[in-house]
């Protein structure tokens, strides 16, 4: 996507100018309307990568979907990753009239629908492959834009409050995602009726977004076309200086560590239940889909008073109280073998994580370089997305090596503890960060 560049990136001048700490109302209102694009990209990922490409893969490589479904994911997490930095940095540089988030938003999400649509009729693991590619690539363009609206619009002292409404969307999302894919995956015609749903649902949350969301628009739409401006926002894309924001490189770290701890306690779940709880099928899968639902809904109860708190007290101490819950709820999962108690970890998980999901957004967006706000998200955006990957990656190999030398089960609640370093290794990176505390009480 060709875009229009400002080589020196000056301030823009926006609808809304944030130069001058000019926002839009600090409403409740506001932060749902900012949250709607949020829900529908987490109502399409979840039950993409947990469901839909799962069975595809299964239903094409058979014993081999191991192998087949961890090459598709990686190959597709290194194309979000590339997208999300480049797309960043050219919406921070881009002097659109109509802004420089909404163009990208627009483009990436009427360009990602053919591919949505093809999904459903792929027939072949390498069409497959292409396929997942492209949906990453014109998802991340939409998305790496749309994460930088939150610093755009919405000022230090309220983005805890900002955060809890986009952790919200966040759960909503994934649990609309699941029940959604889960209700119709098997069901003749199934895949295509999910398709149909994601492809309505995203183009009607952009829409709504473009219309209702204020936005940054150039004051010289017409400045900095050149190629060479776009060829040194490529460059710059890649280049990033660690020293010069060291707290912001130091909470990327942390939160790629305690997202490892996230998602490999979550994407062997169905196995867990299975073998080191010893559920047979179809229990299993019901017990599954419970646990699902009780984590969200604790998420829930977690997500508000957590982001409206960080926006009181330092945010820090908001992580530490997350993770502390999900470190143990972990360790209950890891020592029980009983169904009730398991349940009752998981309503403490979510609340840990949904603690956590309300707080992140806001601790990043205090710690953004100012005008590089997209670029920088896009290195956040790496941290959320490279560990749904590379976390079962090697939580798989962790599992397998156990269950093979010690028991059937017993590597899952290897992998458990392991979720417990990760957690602990994560938090403790965030100690030497200064962050931003609020200078009065909201």
């Amino acid at each position: 996507m060709a875009a229009r560049i400002n080589q020196a990136a000056p301030h823009p001048v926006q609808d809304l100018p944030t130069t001058d700490k000019h926002y839009p109302p600090q409403t409740a209102f506001f932060y749902f309307q900012l949250s709607i694009f949020w829900f529908a990209l987490s109502f399409l990922w979840a039950g993409m990568i947990t469901i839909v490409i799962q069975n595809l893969v299964a239903q094409m490589t058979g014993n081999q979907k191991d192998l087949y479904l961890g090459w598709t994911l990686a190959i597709g997490a290194f194309v979000s990753t590339i997208i999300g930095l480049l797309a960043g940095t050219l919406s921070d540089r881009s002097r659109w009239k109509m802004g420089k988030r909404r163009p990208y938003m627009i483009v990436g999400t009427l360009c990602v629908l053919p591919a949505l649509f093809w999904l459903a009729h792929v027939h072949s693991i390498p069409a497959l492959m292409v396929d997942f590619c492209l949906i990453q690539f014109w998802t991340t363009l939409a998305t790496s834009p749309y994460q930088a609206l939150v610093p755009d619009l919405v000022p230090k002292e309220r983005q805890g409050t900002a955060s809890a409404y986009m952790g919200m969307g966040s759960l909503l999302g994934q649990l609309g995602g699941l029940i959604l894919c889960g209700l119709l995956i098997t069901k003749p015609g199934g895949l295509a009726q999910i398709m149909y749903t994601l492809m309505i649902l995203l183009t009607g949350a952009m829409l709504f977004t473009v219309w209702r969301v204020p936005e940054v628009s150039a004051a010289s739409p017409s400045e900095g076309t050149g190629s060479s401006q776009l060829l040194q926002a490529v460059r710059d894309s890649f280049r990033f200086n660690a020293r010069e924001h060291p707290d912001f490189f130091r909470l990327i770290a942390s939160r790629f560590i305690i997202n490892m701890g996230f998602y490999s306690a979550t994407e062997f779940l169905l196995y867990y239940v299975q073998d080191s709880l010893h559920t047979p099928q179809p229990k299993a899968t019901a017990i599954v889909t419970r646990i699902f639902v009780i984590t969200t809904v604790s998420g829930l109860l977690g997500n508000f008073p957590a982001g409206i708190l960080s926006d009181r007290i330092s945010k820090k101490k908001v992580v530490y109280a997350s993770t502390i819950l999900t470190g143990v709820a972990a360790l209950v999962f890891l020592l029980t073998t009983s169904i009730t108690v398991a349940l009752v970890a998981a309503f403490i998980f979510g609340a840990g994580f949904g603690a956590f999901a309300a707080v992140d957004w806001a601790f990043v967006t205090t710690l953004l370089p100012d005008h590089d706000e997209a670029r920088y998200m896009g290195i956040w955006h790496v941290a959320f997305t490279v560990p749904q990957v590379v976390a079962p990656l090697i939580g798989g190999l962790i599992a397998y090596f156990f269950n093979q030398h010690v028991a059937q089960g017993f590597g899952y609640r290897v992998v458990l503890f392991v979720v417990l370093i990760y957690l602990l290794v994560g938090t403790m990176m965030i100690r030497p960060i200064r962050e931003h505390v609020p200078s009065r009480k909201i």
